[in-house]
């Protein structure tokens, strides 16, 4: 499995109309894990999503847009790329803020005749956490 990691600086008072952005460039064909971490500061006042061209891929409907405080927001995925490598825009903004903020990505991605057990295995292993109770 590679971990893509990618910290996003995103200037005091961006606009949404002209959003700072960073592309990823993920050699694998899918995509089994996303987070998304918002430093204590944010107040869910700093916005951030991932597009394939001009395709918002996280989060999904488009026009939802992960934003936070102090959290990590993560996921299982299962989101087989359109091509392989795949270039992938990081975008954000921050209207109405005073400081810089930095937001950390990190999506996971393997081959996809990996990523079907994967998916399997990660489910298994979830049911059985619920089950015993344990967290995982």
């Amino acid at each position: 499995m590679t971990l893509y990691i990618v910290d996003l600086d995103v200037p005091a008072n961006t606009s949404q109309t002209e959003p700072v952005e960073q592309t990823i460039k993920i050699e694998e064909e899918v995509i089994v894990s996303v987070s998304c971490f918002f430093p204590a500061g944010c107040r869910g006042m700093v916005y951030t999503a991932v597009y394939y061209g001009e395709e918002q891929i996280f989060p999904r409907p488009y026009g939802k847009y992960l934003h936070g405080d102090n959290e990590t927001i993560k996921w299982s995925e299962y989101y087989e790329l359109p091509e392989s490598p795949c270039i992938l825009t990081i975008r954000g903004w921050s209207p109405g803020t005073s400081y810089d903020h930095t937001i950390t990505w990190r999506i996971c991605a393997l081959p996809k005749k990996y990523a079907f057990w994967w998916m399997i295995l990660d489910r298994f292993i979830s049911f059985l956490a619920k089950i015993f109770r344990v967290r995982v």
